[in-house]
C-alpha cells in the first residue's frame, strides 16, 4: 500500500511552492508596480485581445484569453477611434474571456481597452481598434421599368456609418457574376443595362464599413420579348402544332387553344425558356382554334401573337347508300365522325368511279341525304367529304343500285312445242334478269341472264303444264318486282279412242285412254259424220275416260274429234265414228194421194238419220205385198195401182249403217181433193181480215174454216162454211197481228187440207208522239206511247229543218217506246217521222218537231293587256249553230255591276274597258238557240295594279325594321313587301299581304344592319313595285362581358362575345369602383372582342361598361367588375389514404395575404367536379371522402382574395379501384371462342385487365386489357373442347382490383367432310374427317324422318373416322349426322341427307295375248311408292313408241298392244323418297290375232220348239281352237247369212227395238276334250230365258206370230267390237218355230203350271223369312219377291268360268257394265222418298243407287237433326245362312269420318266367326248401330 503515495506527492509539491512564490510575487508586483510601470503593456499581451461583431452592426464582442496569473477582475473601456471620452465602461469577474459592447453605431471604428487586475493588485492591459459592422441598405428594390435590356437598383441607407457600396449582379440560372460595382456611400440607385431580356437577375448590395460589410439582396426580372411568326397548324384530326420564334427572351410562354366553336377554353400551357414548338392534343377533330400566346418573365406578362386553325377533319365512317322508300331513290347515310365540321359535300357518282351525277352540301350535324329521281336499275356510289375549313375528309360508300323497274312486254309462248316455252321481255335498265319457271307441283327452275338478253327458251318440259313465268330485273342486291305470266306446253294426244252407241238411239259412249303426259282436261266435238255439222262441244277434266253423248239424232253417223287440253292449247286430234241406233219412222201415215188409184206413205224424219228407208205395203185382204226401199232423204213414197177403197197397211224400217228399226204399221184408205188459191188479205178496218178460195171438182161436205195466230198455231176460230161459199170475212181481231187460216175439205172418213195462207191485220199508229232535246248537243229524245195491237216494229225518219237532203231511216223495235237520235247537229231544229209495221202494211204516220242544245264556245280566254283598266275576251267557235252569244262580266274584287253584251252568232271575241285596276274579273260566254243555252266555262283574270306610295322605315329595335306605305286608287289585292341585305345584296325576307296591309314589321333581323326594302302591290299574277329604300337596325349590346385579371397585380383584361348582327365598333369605359370616376377609356373596331387594362392598381375592383355602337345606335351590356388576383398556394399534394374512396389533399400556406382557400376536386377526363371546400386561410390539409372508387381525380388549391382565385398546379392521383361484378363466361356455340362479360360500372376502374389461364396447368392462354367502357370481351382462336379459368382485373391508375375466378368451357368441334356412301340397298359407309380439339366424346346419329321416335345413336371411338350401318330399309330416306361433346356442350353437324335406293322387281312375268300383255311379279321390300312400267315396241330391233306408266300393285295389264309384236318392258322399283331401283328388262311378244274358224259344212238342224242342234264337227280348229259357239236369231226372210254388226245387237234391242237380228245364245265350247266323253252335238233352245230388260247378251223369248231362222257362230276369240268369228247360212224359214196356235186344255195346263211354280216360290220365301238369323225382321213386300224372281241367268259351269269371265271382261268390261245397266230398270216403282230429298242428297255417291224407304238402314237420330238417320244403305234379305247385306255407298261419301274402299257396294250384315273383316275389301270393320222400323239389328260398315 505505500507506493501509491509518491505520485500524490509529486503532485503536492510543485503547488505548494507555486503558492509560496505567489505570495512572494504579489509583493514583488507590488513594488515593481510603484518603480517600473514602463513594463506594464508588456504584461498586458498576455490577454491575446481579439474583437468581433457576430453579424450585429450595434455590438462589438471582445474575447480575450485568460492569463496564465490570476486575475480578480477585468475593466473594459469603449471610446470612439480619436476621442478621448469613454463611452462605455465595463466590468467583468475573473474567468471570463468575452464582454459585449452594444447600443454601438453601426460602421464606426471604436478605441477598447481592457484592463486585468492581477493579483497583489497588479494590472495589465491591452487596447485594441475595433470597428461595427454597418447596416445594410433599406427598402432595397431592383425594377426593369418594362425595359428588357435594363434593371434600375435603389435603396435607402441604413443606420450607422459606412465606406461605400458594393453592387454584384448575378444572372440566376446560370449563376454567373454579370456586374460588380462600387459606389459611394452617399449613392442609393444604380442602373444596369445590356442585360438579357425576360432573364432573372440576383442583386447584392453590400455595405462596406472598413473591412466589415452589410449585404443586402434581391431578384427581380427584365421585362420579356415578344415572340414573332406564331404559326398553328393541324398535325391530325385531333392536333394542332404551335410554332414560334424569338422566344428566347421570355421566360415562360403561357400558351390559350381556344375553341371558336364553343368559345371556350379548351388548353392552357405553360413552357419554359427555350421551347419553339408544341402540338395540342385531344383535340375535337374539324373544329377552328384560336391560339393566343403571352410570355412571362418574373411579374412581367406580355401579349403576343395569335393564330387561328383548324384541326384536320374526321372522314365520315360508314358510308352506305341504300335504297330508299320511294321509287327511284338511293339514301346516303353515315355515321357522324368525331369532332366538328363545317359542312358536308355529298357527291353522288354513276358506277365506281364515274362522272358526278349529284353535288349536295348539307350542314355538319346531318347524317343522310336522299337522292330522287334517279335511273331505275342504275348502280351508283357516293362520297361523303367532310368540310372544315381548309381541310377536307372523305370516305367513299360501295356501289349501290337504284331499285330496277320489272321488263315490260313480258310474253311465254308455246311454240306449238309440248316440251319447251319461249319467254321474251323487252329491255330494262340492270345488270341483268332473273328468270323463274315454276309449275304446281315442280320445283321452280330459276336462271340469270346478263343485261342484253330479251328472250329465252325453256327445254325439257312437261306437256300439257301450266307454268308461271316469272322475271325480274337485277341490279346490284336489289331485284324488281317479277313480271308474272303463265303459259302450257302443248298436250300430248290421248289414245284408244272408241266411239259405241250401246244399242242406244240418242246416246253414243265415247272412250279413251288418257294422254301419256300432263294436260287440263279434254275438248272434243261431235261431228255429223256426212254434214260435217257441230253437233256439241265438251271440256272435261283429266280424270274422265269416258263421256256419254245424249240427246242424238238417232240413226245418224257421227264423228267424234277429242284432243288433249292444255290451257289455251290442243294436241293433235283423235277421232271416232258410229251410229246411234235408228228408231223406227214416227208419224209414219198411209195417206190418199188425190189419185183414185194410189196411196202415199208419209213418216216424219226429224227425230232421227237413217241411210236408208225399207217400205213394206200389205193388204190383209190381198196376198200380193210391196217391199221398196229409199233414200234417206225420201220422207214420202207414192203406191200407184192401187184398188181405191182398199185399206192398206204399211211399215217402214229405218237403216242406219249396221242398225235398223221398224215402226208400227200404219193404215189408210184412198183421199179426196183439198180446195185451192186459199187467201188472206186485212180488211176494211184494221180489226178484220178477208178470206177467199177457189172451190175444187168433186163431191164432199162443208169446209172448215180454220184461223190460228201463226205464231202459237193454235185455233182461235173454226167456222164451217157451206159448199159453194168462196169467201169469210173475219172480224173482232187484234190490230197489226200475223194470223194463219187453213180450209178443210170433207169427203167420207176423210179430209183434206187447203194450202196455207199468212196474212196480217194493219197496225195502229203509235200516240203521244214528242221529241226533246237531251243533254248532250247531239241529240234528240223522241217518246212515244205503245198503241193497241201488235206490231212488228217502228219506222222512223228524220230530217233537218229546212234542208232538201234525204231524210235519215231507222227502225224500233216492236215494244219500244223511245228512241234517242244521235250524232246531230247541235242548235239545231228537226223533223220527226213515225209510224208502225206489221208485215207488209204499215199505220198512218205522226209527226214532231224538236230543237237540238247548242255547242258550248271553248277555249274561253280572258287576257289582261297590261294597263290597269282593260281586259281582252275571246273563244272559239262551237260546231252547229246558235241565235246569239250573251258575254258576261262579273267583277269578283268590287261590288261593281256585271256587264252583259249581246252578239252576234259569229263574234268571237270583245274588249272591256274602263275597269278598276288591281281588280279581278271573270267572264262568261253562252252560246243561245230559242231557249236553250249552252255556257262557257268561267275564267277569271286581274287588271294590272297601282304601286303604293310615301314609303318609311323606322326601326323599332334591334331585330326589327317597320315598313309603312300608303295604297294607291282602291289599292290592291294584296302587298309583297322585300327585304335585302345592303352589303351582300342577299334576299333576306319575303312578305306577302292582304289588301288591307299598310305596314309591316320585320322582325328576326340582324342587328346594327343596313337593309333595303321595297314594297309590290299585287292584283292575281301582276305586280308593281316601289323604289328600294334603305335604313338600319339597332345595334345589340356586346354579349358575355368579362372583366378577369390576367394573373398580374397591375392588368385587368376584358373580352366579350360578337354581339348579334352588324356594328361599327365597341366603346368600353373601366371605373373606379365605389369612386366612380373613369379609369380608362377606349374606342375599338367592330371585330375587337378583347382589350387589357394595364397600369391598374393591383386588389381593387374595377367595373367595365361595354358598349357596340352602330350609327346613331348605341347599346351597352350590363356592367361587370373584377378584382387583381391573389398569390396561389405552394407544394400541394394528393394522396391515396388506402380506401376507394378518400383521397387526402395538403399544401403551403400561401405567401402574402388571402381570404382562405378554395378546394375542387375534378373527375380526370370528365372535367366535372367531384367536390369542393372552402377553408379559413391558416388550413393547410383537407380529406376527401364519398369519391367514385377507381377514379382518376385532379386537385386544384386556390387562394381566395375577393371574387378571384389563384390556383396552384394542379395535382392527380387515383382512388383504389372496385373489383367487377357479375362476370360470365361462355362459348356461344363456338369451338374456337369464349365471351366474358361483366358489370361495367360507370365508374370505379380505369380499364380492365382478363387473363385467360388453362384449368389445371394454369398457364396464361391470354392477357387482355380493355377500356373502361366495355363490358364484354371475346377470346378467339381458342383450343376446341378445353376448360379455361378468367380473372377480371379492374385497373385505376397504378391500383387494381380482382373478382372471383369462373370458368367455361369452348364447344367441341365435329368432324369436316361428311360423307356418306350407300353400299348395296341396306348398307351405308358414313366417312369424316378427323376431329381438331379435344372432347369427351362423340356421337353418330342416324334419323328417319317418317318416324317419330327416337333416333339411332352410336358412340364414336376416339381417332375413327367411318362406320358401317346395316339394315336399314330400302326405299326410305335418312338424315345422318356427327356431335361431340365437351363439358356441358355439344356440337352437331348438319344433317347429311340420304336417300336408300329401292330394291329391283325379281320374277318378272308377262303372259302375252294377241292386243294385251299381263304382267306381275314380286314386291320389292321396304318402302314401296310405286312401280314404274316402261314399254316399247320394238320395229327392226328399234323402238317405235314409248308408254309409262304407274302402278300401286305387283301387276299390270298392258293394254291396246298390236298383235305379233315385240314389246321391251323395264320395270322399276320407286321408292316412298322417289327414287328409282335399277331397271329389270325383258322383252315380250304378244300373240297372233285369232283367225276365225272355217266352216265345214253349212247346214244344221233346228228341232222344233227353236231347238238348234250344234254338231261337233261344224267348224274347223285350224285357225286355232274354237272358244265359244252362239246363236243368231232373225226374223228378216231376206238374210242370208248374219253379219259382225248384229254381235252387238242383244235380245232387248230386238224385242223391245227394232232390230229383226240378234245373238241369243253364247256358250264356252262344250266340245273340249275332257276326261269323260266328249259329245258329238250339243242342243241349244232359244228363247227360254227370263230376261226381263236386260240389255246383255240374253236367250230372252222369242215374239209370238213371228217366223224365226237361225245361224250358228263359232268364235275364236269373242270381242263385241272385233270377234274372230264364222258364220252358218241362217236356217230355213218355219225349221224351228212351231207357229201352230195352242189348244186351249194347253193353255189352261200352262197357266196352271205357272201359278203351282208361283205358289212354291212364295212357300219358300216365307220358309227362308221364318229360318233366318233376324228371327224380328218383318216379311219383305210384295215388290222384292217379284224381283226375285227377275233376270234368273242360268248356272256357269266351274270348266267355263274362265272364259266367261274373260268374255265379260272383254272390251273394257263392257259385259259387266250391260249387267250393270240392267239394274237402273229394277226397282224404279219403289219410293225412295228419304233419299231424294235435298238434306240427304249429298250422302249419295251415286245417284242411280238409292235406297228404298221399306227397307233402309236407319241411325240413330242426332239431337233434332231429323235427317241424321239417313244413310245410304239397303238392308238385303238373308240367304240360306247368310247373315244378310247392307248395300252401301262409300260410307266416307255419307257419313264424315268414316271410309269404306272406293268399289264397295255391298258390306256383310255381320262377320264370321273366323273372319270379322270385309271379305270384299281385305279391310277390318267395326259395329255401326242402326235402326230399322221397330227393330235393332248389329249391322257392319268400314273401319272408322
Amino acid at each position: 500500500m505505500r507506493p501509491p503515495l509518491l505520485p500524490l506527492l509529486v503532485l503536492w509539491v510543485p503547488r505548494l511552492l507555486g503558492t509560496l512564490a505567489e505570495g512572494e510575487g504579489c509583493n514583488r508586483t507590488a513594488q515593481a508596480g510603484l518603480e517600473e510601470q514602463a513594463v506594464r503593456s508588456d504584461r498586458g499581451t498576455l490577454l491575446n485581445l481579439s474583437v468581433s461583431d457576430q453579424s450585429r452592426p450595434d455590438s462589438i464582442l471582445l474575447s480575450w484569453d485568460e492569463p496564465e496569473v490570476g486575475v480578480e477582475r477585468y475593466s473594459l473601456a469603449l471610446s470612439p477611434l480619436g476621442s478621448g471620452t469613454a463611452l462605455q465602461n465595463g466590468s467583468a469577474g475573473p474567468n471570463t474571456t468575452s464582454f459585449w459592447f452594444r447600443g454601438l453605431t453601426p460602421g464606426t471604428r471604436y478605441k477598447v481597452e481592457v484592463t486585468a487586475t492581477l493579483a497583489c493588485m497588479e494590472t495589465t492591459s491591452q487596447r485594441v481598434t475595433a470597428q461595427t459592422s454597418p447596416s445594410p441598405v433599406r427598402n432595397l428594390s431592383l425594377s426593369s421599368g418594362g425595359s428588357s435590356a435594363m434593371l434600375l437598383a435603389s435603396w435607402a441607407h441604413g443606420h450607422g456609418h459606412r465606406d461605400g457600396y458594393h453592387l454584384a449582379l448575378y444572372h440566376s440560372d446560370s449563376q454567373m457574376l454579370v456586374r460588380n460595382a462600387s459606389v459611394s456611400p452617399n449613392a442609393s440607385t444604380f442602373l444596369f443595362d445590356g442585360l438579357l431580356p425576360g432573364s432573372e437577375y440576383a442583386l447584392k448590395v453590400s455595405t462596406l464599413a472598413g473591412s466589415n460589410q452589410a449585404s443586402t439582396s434581391i431578384h427581380h426580372w427584365t421585362a420579356p420579348s415578344i415572340p414573332a411568326q406564331l404559326r398553328l397548324s393541324p398535325g391530325s384530326s385531333t392536333s394542332l402544332i404551335a410554332s414560334w420564334m424569338g422566344a428566347a427572351g421570355a421566360a415562360w410562354l403561357h400558351l390559350a387553344l381556344h375553341n371558336l366553336l364553343t368559345r371556350t377554353v379548351t388548353t392552357t400551357l405553360s413552357a419554359r425558356r427555350g421551347l419553339t414548338s408544341y402540338t395540342f392534343q385531344h383535340l375535337q377533330p374539324g373544329t377552328q382554334y384560336w391560339l393566343g400566346l403571352s410570355v412571362t418573365a418574373g411579374p412581367y406578362t406580355v401579349p403576343g401573337p395569335n393564330a387561328t386553325a383548324w384541326t384536320y377533319p374526321l372522314s365520315p365512317g360508314n358510308v352506305t347508300l341504300s335504297s330508299a322508300e320511294e321509287q327511284s331513290s338511293l339514301q346516303a347515310r353515315w355515321s357522324t365522325p368525331a369532332g366538328e365540321r363545317d359542312f358536308y359535300l355529298v357527291t353522288l357518282q354513276e358506277g365506281e368511279d364515274g362522272a358526278p351525277a349529284r353535288n349536295i352540301s348539307v350542314s355538319g350535324d346531318n347524317g343522310h341525304v336522299t337522292f330522287h329521281g334517279l335511273s331505275p336499275g342504275k348502280q351508283y356510289s357516293v362520297q361523303v367529304t367532310v368540310v372544315a375549313g381548309p381541310y377536307r375528309a372523305s370516305a367513299r360508300s360501295a356501289a349501290a343500285w337504284t331499285q330496277p323497274l320489272p321488263p315490260s312486254g313480258v310474253s311465254l309462248s308455246s311454240q306449238e312445242s309440248p316440251h319447251s316455252l319461249l319467254a321474251s321481255w323487252e329491255e330494262a335498265m340492270g345488270e341483268g334478269y332473273m328468270l323463274a319457271l315454276s309449275t304446281m307441283g315442280d320445283p321452280m327452275k330459276n336462271s340469270s341472264l346478263l343485261r342484253g338478253a330479251t328472250n329465252f327458251t325453256y327445254k325439257g318440259l312437261s306437256p300439257g303444264t301450266l307454268y308461271t313465268f316469272e322475271v325480274s330485273t337485277v341490279a346490284g342486291p336489289y331485284t324488281s318486282s317479277p313480271q308474272r305470266i303463265t303459259n302450257w306446253t302443248y298436250p300430248l294426244p290421248l289414245q284408244q279412242l272408241t266411239l259405241s252407241n250401246q244399242g242406244r238411239s240418242t246416246s253414243l259412249q265415247a272412250s279413251w285412254r288418257a294422254a301419256p303426259a300432263g294436260s287440263t282436261g279434254y275438248t272434243g266435238t261431235l261431228w255429223e259424220t256426212k254434214s260435217q255439222e257441230r253437233v256439241r262441244s265438251m271440256d272435261l277434266g283429266n280424270e274422265w275416260t269416258n263421256v256419254t253423248f245424249e240427246d242424238l239424232v238417232p240413226g245418224r253417223q257421227y264423228t267424234l274429234e277429242m284432243a288433249a287440253v292444255a290451257g289455251p292449247y290442243r294436241s293433235s286430234v283423235r277421232s271416232a265414228t258410229d251410229w246411234t241406233y235408228p228408231l223406227a219412222p214416227s208419224g209414219v201415215t198411209l195417206t190418199n194421194t188425190r189419185r183414185p188409184l194410189g196411196l202415199s206413205a208419209f213418216w216424219d224424219k226429224a227425230t232421227g238419220d237413217v241411210d236408208q228407208f225399207h217400205l213394206q205395203l200389205y193388204s190383209k185382204s190381198l196376198a200380193a205385198q210391196r217391199n221398196i226401199t229409199v233414200g234417206p232423204d225420201s220422207h214420202n213414197v207414192t203406191f200407184l195401182g192401187l184398188s181405191p177403197g182398199i185399206q192398206y197397211f204399211l211399215k217402214v224400217t229405218s237403216l242406219a249403217g249396221p242398225y235398223r228399226s221398224s215402226s208400227h204399221f200404219a193404215t189408210e184408205w184412198t183421199y179426196p181433193l183439198s180446195l185451192a188459191n186459199v187467201s188472206l188479205r186485212p180488211g176494211q178496218r184494221p180489226q178484220e181480215l178477208h178470206v177467199s178460195w177457189v172451190e175444187s171438182g168433186g163431191g164432199g161436205r162443208d169446209h172448215l174454216v180454220q184461223l190460228s195466230v201463226a205464231e202459237s198455231l193454235s185455233i182461235i176460230r173454226n167456222v164451217s162454211v157451206p159448199r159453194g161459199v168462196t169467201q169469210l170475212d173475219l172480224e173482232g181481231l187484234v190490230p197489226g197481228s200475223r194470223y194463219r187460216v187453213e180450209i178443210i175439205s170433207q169427203a167420207g172418213p176423210h179430209r183434206t187440207s187447203s194450202q196455207t195462207a199468212i196474212g196480217y191485220t194493219v197496225p195502229l199508229p203509235p200516240p203521244s208522239l214528242s221529241a226533246s232535246a237531251v243533254s248532250t248537243s247531239w241529240a234528240l229524245a223522241v217518246h212515244w206511247e205503245t198503241p193497241p195491237g201488235q206490231r212488228d216494229g217502228y219506222q222512223l225518219s228524220v230530217r233537218k229543218e229546212g234542208s232538201s237532203a234525204p231524210a235519215r231511216n231507222l227502225e224500233a223495235g216492236k215494244d219500244s217506246t223511245n228512241v234517242t237520235l244521235e250524232q246531230l247537229e247541235p242548235g239545231t231544229c228537226y223533223l220527226v217521222r213515225i209510224w208502225a209495221v206489221a208485215g207488209p202494211y204499215h199505220s198512218p204516220t205522226k209527226n214532231v218537231t224538236g230543237c237540238t242544245v247548242p255547242a258550248a264556245p271553248t277555249n274561253l280566254s280572258l287576257i289582261s293587256l297590261g294597263s290597269s283598266s282593260e281586259l281582252y275576251t275571246c273563244w272559239n267557235k262551237p260546231p252547229g249553230r246558235r241565235d246569239r252569244y250573251q258575254v258576261i262580266l262579273y267583277g269578283l274584287s268590287t261590288q261593281s255591276r256585271d256587264r252583259v253584251q249581246t252578239l252576234s252568232p259569229d263574234a268571237q271575241n270583245i274588249t272591256w274597258t274602263h275597269l278598276e285596276a288591281g281588280s279581278r274579273f271573270a267572264v262568261q260566254v253562252i252560246a243561245m238557240k230559242g231557249s236553250f243555252e249552252a255556257s262557257s266555262t268561267n275564267v277569271t283574270q286581274w287588271t294590272h295594279p297601282l304601286a303604293p306610295a310615301n314609303l318609311t322605315l323606322v326601326s323599332p329595335s334591334a331585330s326589327s325594321l317597320q315598313a309603312s306605305w300608303a295604297a294607291e286608287g282602291r289599292g290592291a289585292e294584296g302587298y309583297v313587301v322585300d327585304i335585302y341585305d345592303t352589303a351582300s345584296s342577299s334576299h333576306v325576307g319575303h312578305m306577302v299581304l292582304g289588301t288591307g296591309a299598310r305596314s309591316h314589321i320585320f322582325r328576326n333581323l340582324s342587328s346594327g344592319t343596313h337593309y333595303s326594302v321595297a314594297v309590290k302591290a299585287t292584283a292575281g299574277p301582276f305586280h308593281t313595285s316601289t323604289l328600294n329604300l334603305t335604313h338600319c337596325t339597332r345595334p345589340l349590346p356586346p354579349a358575355a362581358v368579362r372583366l378577369l385579371s390576367t394573373g398580374h397585380p397591375d392588368r385587368l383584361s376584358a373580352s366579350w362575345g360578337a354581339a348579334a348582327g352588324g356594328r361599327d365598333g365597341y366603346a368600353l369605359t373601366l371605373y373606379r369602383a365605389g369612386l366612380g370616376t373613369a379609369a380608362a377609356t377606349t374606342s375599338l373596331g367592330r371585330d375587337s372582342l378583347n382589350f387589357t387594362f394595364a397600369g391598374l392598381a393591383p386588389g381593387y375592383e374595377y367595373s367595365l361598361e361595354a358598349s357596340a355602337t352602330a350609327g346613331p345606335y348605341k347599346a351597352a351590356a350590363p356592367n361587370v367588375s373584377g378584382w387583381t388576383r391573389p398569390l396561389p398556394p405552394a407544394t400541394v399534394r394528393l394522396l391515396s389514404t388506402g380506401h376507394p374512396d378518400r383521397l387526402s389533399a395538403s399544401w403551403g400556406a400561401a405567401a402574402g395575404g388571402r381570404d382562405g382557400y378554395a378546394l375542387t376536386l375534378y373527375r380526370a377526363g370528365l372535367g366535372t367536379a367531384a367536390a369542393t371546400t372552402s377553408l379559413g386561410r391558416d388550413s393547410l390539409n383537407f380529406t376527401f371522402t364519398g369519391l367514385a372508387p377507381g377514379s382518376k381525380h385532379v386537385l386544384e388549391v386556390a387562394s381566395v382574395a375577393g371574387s378571384y382565385h389563384t390556383p396552384a398546379g394542379n395535382v392527380s392521383n387515383w382512388t383504389y379501384p372496385l373489383p367487377p361484378r357479375n362476370v360470365y363466361m361462355t362459348n356461344q356455340g363456338y369451338p374456337n371462342r369464349l365471351s366474358a362479360s361483366w358489370q361495367a360500372e360507370p365508374q370505379g376502374q380505369d380499364s380492365y385487365r382478363l387473363l385467360l389461364y388453362h384449368w389445371g396447368s394454369g398457364i396464361v392462354a391470354a392477357n387482355v386489357s380493355v377500356g373502361k367502357g366495355t363490358n364484354k370481351f371475346t377470346f378467339s382462336g381458342l383450343a376446341p373442347g378445353h376448360k379455361y379459368l378468367l380473372e377480371v382485373v379492374s385497373m385505376s391508375g397504378p391500383y387494381a382490383a380482382s373478382a372471383g375466378n369462373i370458368s367455361d368451357w369452348t364447344t367441341p368441334s365435329v368432324p369436316k367432310n361428311l360423307s356418306a356412301v350407300v353400299e348395296g340397298n341396306r348398307t351405308m359407309l358414313i366417312s369424316w374427317g378427323s376431329v381438331s380439339g379435344e372432347q369427351d366424346e362423340c356421337q353418330l346419329w342416324l334419323r328417319d324422318p317418317r318416324n317419330n321416335t327416337l333416333p339411332w345413336r352410336h358412340v364414336l371411338h376416339r381417332g375413327q373416322v367411318q362406320h358401317l350401318l346395316r339394315g336399314l330399309i330400302p326405299g326410305r330416306n335418312y338424315s345422318v349426322s356427327l356431335s361431340c361433346v365437351a363439358g356441358p356442350y355439344w356440337s352437331s353437324t348438319k344433317p347429311l341427307p340420304v336417300p336408300m335406293e329401292p330394291i329391283p322387281v325379281e320374277d318378272v312375268q308377262c303372259l302375252p295375248e294377241s292386243r294385251s300383255l299381263y304382267l306381275n311379279w314380286s314386291s320389292s321390300p321396304g318402302d314401296v311408292e310405286a312401280y314404274e312400267v316402261v314399254t316399247e315396241r320394238l320395229s327392226d330391233g328399234l323402238p317405235t313408241s314409248k308408254y309409262v306408266m304407274s302402278i300401286p300393285t305387283s301387276k299390270a295389264s298392258l293394254e291396246g298392244l298390236e298383235p305379233n309384236s315385240s314389246y321391251r318392258i323395264t320395270v322399276s322399283t320407286v321408292g316412298m323418297n322417289m327414287m328409282r331401283s335399277q331397271a329389270v328388262t325383258l322383252f315380250c311378244n304378244t300373240t297372233v290375232e285369232a283367225l276365225p274358224p272355217p266352216l265345214r259344212a253349212d247346214i244344221f238342224r233346228v228341232e222344233a220348239s227353236s231347238t238348234v242342234i250344234i254338231p261337233s264337227d261344224l267348224f274347223s280348229e285350224e285357225n286355232g281352237q274354237i272358244e265359244y259357239y252362239g246363236v243368231i236369231a232373225t226374223t228378216n226372210d231376206s238374210l242370208l247369212r248374219p253379219t259382225q254388226e248384229i254381235m252387238s245387237s242383244t235380245w232387248y234391242d230386238h224385242y223391245y227395238g227394232t232390230e229383226d237380228s240378234y245373238l241369243a245364245v253364247l256358250i264356252p265350247n262344250p266340245f273340249h276334250p275332257s276326261p269323260g266323253s266328249t259329245p258329238e252335238t250339243w242342243r241349244v233352245p232359244v228363247g227360254t230365258d227370263e230376261c226381263g230388260r236386260s240389255r246383255a247378251t240374253c236367250n230372252g223369248k222369242l215374239k209370238a206370230n213371228e217366223q224365226y231362222r237361225f245361224s250358228i257362230a263359232a268364235f275364236t276369240k269373242y270381242d263385241p267390237v272385233a270377234p274372230a268369228v264364222t258364220f252358218t247360212m241362217f236356217s230355213a224359214a218355219g225349221s224351228g218355230a212351231d207357229a201352230t196356235p195352242l189348244s186351249i186344255p194347253i193353255i189352261s195346263g200352262i197357266i196352271v203350271g205357272f201359278l203351282l211354280t208361283l205358289t212354291a216360290v212364295f212357300a219358300l220365301v216365307y220358309w227362308k223369312q221364318l229360318s233366318a238369323k233376324r228371327t224380328r225382321k218383318s216379311s219383305l213386300p210384295q215388290e222384292m219377291v217379284t224381283y226375285s224372281l227377275r233376270n234368273i241367268h242360268r248356272p256357269i259351269p266351274i270348266q267355263n268360268f274362265k272364259q266367261y269371265y274373260e268374255m265379260k271382261t272383254a272390251n273394257a268390261n263392257h259385259a259387266f257394265f250391260q249387267e250393270f245397266e240392267e239394274l237402273k230398270e229394277v226397282g224404279k216403282e219403289q219410293p225412295k222418298v228419304e233419299a231424294e230429298l235435298p238434306a240427304n242428297v249429298s250422302k249419295n255417291r251415286y245417284p242411280h243407287v238409292l235406297p228404298y224407304d221399306h227397307s233402309r238402314v236407319k241411325l240413330s237420330q242426332l239431337g233434332e237433326d231429323p235427317h241424321s238417320d239417313y244413310i245410304n244403305a239397303n238392308f238385303m234379305p238373308p240367304h240360306l245362312n247368310d247373315p244378310g247385306a247392307v248395300p252401301t255407298s262409300p260410307i266416307r261419301e255419307v257419313v264424315p269420318g268414316l271410309y269404306i274402299p272406293a268399289g264397295v257396294h255391298c258390306h256383310p250384315g255381320a262377320p264370321e266367326e273366323n273372319d270379322r273383316g270385309l271379305l270384299e275389301a281385305g279391310v277390318g270393320a267395326k259395329r255401326l248401330q242402326h235402326h230399322h222400323a221397330d227393330s235393332v239389328h248389329g249391322e257392319w260398315a268400314g273401319p272408322l
